[in-house]
């Protein structure tokens, strides 16, 4: 996911964004959250904001933005969904050094497929790793846990179950 939101930066003379552990947290907890509750909201299951999530996970933020979408099975597809639509695109090229990602997935659930993006910039944080390379990488596996709700999660990078599925996005900034 890293790589794709990379590349549409570079596409734009944009600089890159580097992964941060606590943006990757927030994120993992808000795509649990709906594919456990069967929901699309930047609203979790327990009332908590976008900026609420990033903060308890730790970032000190000064500007951050999220991305969600559901029942794309796939990066490339919801990397289509969100830069067909304006404010996902403007959120994916915005001024931002940071930036974490999950999906999860669910198939008792209407979107199966349920993923976060949250982009942070805080003068206070660094990079827990720089986007990697790699020429000729071999097909990732699917690296995954089934939670007790029958939820799976699957680390960002990794590929989805095929599926076919509604789609639905939603996008949200605070500066």
């Amino acid at each position: 996911m890293l790589a794709s939101v990379n590349a549409q930066r570079a596409a734009q003379g944009l600089p890159a964004l580097c992964l941060n552990t606590k943006l990757m947290a927030a994120s993992m907890r808000h795509s649990t959250d709906m594919a456990a509750k069967n929901f699309v909201s930047h609203t979790g299951s327990d009332g908590s904001t976008m900026s609420m999530r990033v903060t308890a996970a730790g970032y000190k933020w000064t500007r951050v933005a999220e991305n969600v979408a559901a029942g794309q099975s796939s990066i490339a597809a919801v990397m289509t969904s969100w830069m067909n639509s304006a404010g996902h695109r403007a959120n994916i090229l915005g001024d931002y050094t940071m930036f974490g990602t999950a999906y999860a997935y669910n198939s008792g659930s209407t979107y199966k497929h349920y993923w976060t993006q949250n982009f942070g910039k805080g003068s206070s944080e660094s990079c827990s790793y720089e986007d990697v390379e790699y020429e000729d990488a071999p097909t990732p596996t699917l690296n995954s846990t089934t939670d007790s709700d029958n939820s799976t999660v699957v680390l960002p990078n990794e590929p989805a179950p095929e599926v076919n599925t509604p789609t639905k996005l939603d996008s949200e900034v605070v500066l």
